[in-house]
């Protein structure tokens, strides 16, 4: 029975991975990307759920190396077939991965559509039991994320008629890549809810895609006397999905006639990255409604630097805090929040020869406590109590606790 030959992509750089799913039609050559991974340990996680049959996996990278990950394949199905990808200076690494069972490798920077389909295809006759069945178009699901994503993938209309029969469109999309309390992620589980919810519906339809692997896109297709129905029922279905973990967030285009207007808020600044960060209580975003927000202007690191070496500790912690307070006003996506606060956390402890022992518990206290921080106010709670005990600590020099001085004032 032919199927696909089923592949997988573990790199810890993410362009990497983009630009290996998209270099070509994956589908038409007979051949399913079917995940990605950043480094060995998470890819070796999703391994039973994926099955691949060959994997293309870099030599460097955090957490478990190519060359840990590839024994470990090996020693657990000898069929799968790996194919290395390096850069020019790690020879050594590729004849130890060649020695421990690499089918094949590739220089990333020789990298190419023909060469990588030429090595895949050779890989692919060493996989006992796979016939690859070339497609002449690709699936519905395939050819709405390139579309999106802009990789230069032509829509045959045509196609979509059957699950695309009405008049309006929406595009729905729900962030899953996020881990529970117990560090688990929960992609699969939410996964399979929404699909199960989806299937009880039959006015309006529907194709699915899982963008970057932590994105599950919907495109939706009804007519317009169902629409108040259809809003309902995503209204109920983020607050069944909430019952299971409370930041689960959907985000709702504004209604359009065509698939053009649906990529024209796809591509649209912050749709992606609006989060329940900024939303605590609310499930489900209507796009058409948002906020404008004005640009954080950059902060001004030079000064910052000059505070911290003439030790004017006051005047840097108060330009930290204003920036921090400004970037949550101007509603900067969490992850780059949290990155922006803990990296000029950690430049204001490092330079200060003071109190160090201190401010090394201050620093992973806080580190901890900003990345816990499930919503804005937890957020700006956090910032607050940072604050304070910043200035306790650096300004103690000046012959004053921070504490003491509320009193007297």
């Amino acid at each position: 029975m032919d199927e696909n030959c089923r592949i997988m992509i573990v790199d810890d750089e993410f362009i990497m991975r983009q630009g290996i799913r998209y270099m070509m039609n994956w589908e038409k050559e007979g051949y399913e990307v079917v995940g990605e991974a950043s480094n060995g340990k998470e890819a070796l996680d999703m391994m039973d759920e994926v099955r691949p049959h060959i994997i293309l996996c870099d030599i460097s990278m955090p957490v478990m190396d190519g060359l840990d990950f590839i024994k470990v394949v090996k020693q657990k199905d000898e069929n799968v077939q790996i194919l290395v990808l390096s850069s020019y200076d790690k020879f050594d690494y590729v004849r130890q991965a060649l020695l421990d069972g690499a089918a094949d490798y590739v220089l990333k920077p020789t990298l190419n559509p023909g060469l990588l389909l030429e090595l895949v295809s050779k890989t692919a006759r060493k996989v006992p039991g796979v016939h690859r069945k070339k497609k002449e178009y690709s699936s519905l699901d395939i050819q709405l994320e390139r579309y999106f994503t802009g990789y230069g993938e032509t829509l045959h209309l045509w196609e979509f008629q059957k699950v695309f029969p009405y008049s309006c469109y929406r595009l729905f999309v729900i962030p899953l890549r996020r881990q529970d309390k117990k560090g688990m992620h929960l992609e699969l589980v939410l996964y399979e809810k929404i699909e199960s919810l989806f299937k009880g519906q039959s006015y309006a339809g529907y194709v699915k895609f899982i963008l970057k692997q932590e994105i599950l896109c919907i495109v939706l297709n009804y007519g317009i006397k169902d629409e108040q129905r259809l809003l309902l029922f995503l209204k109920s279905l983020m607050e069944q999905l909430s019952m299971m973990q409370d930041w689960i967030f959907g985000i709702l285009s504004a209604r359009g006639t065509t698939l053009e207007d649906l990529k024209a808020d796809f591509e649209s600044e912050g749709f992606l990255e609006e989060e329940i960060f900024y939303n605590k209580g609310m499930h489900l975003y209507y796009w058409e409604e948002r906020k404008e927000v004005t640009d954080c202007k950059k902060f001004d690191f030079y000064k910052f630097a000059g505070y911290l070496s003439s030790r004017k500790y006051e005047a840097a912690i108060e330009l930290f805090q204003k920036y921090i307070e400004k970037a949550v006003a101007c509603h900067m996506p969490e992850y780059k929040l949290k990155n922006q606060t803990k990296n000029l956390l950690y430049n204001m402890i490092s330079s200060s020869d003071e109190s160090v022992a201190e401010l090394e518990g201050l620093h992973k206290e806080y580190f901890e406590k900003i990345e816990n921080a499930c919503y804005c106010e937890d957020f700006c709670q956090v910032l607050e109590e940072l604050v304070v005990q910043l200035k306790d600590i650096l300004l103690c020099g000046e012959g004053q606790n921070v504490y003491l001085r509320k009193i007297i004032d």
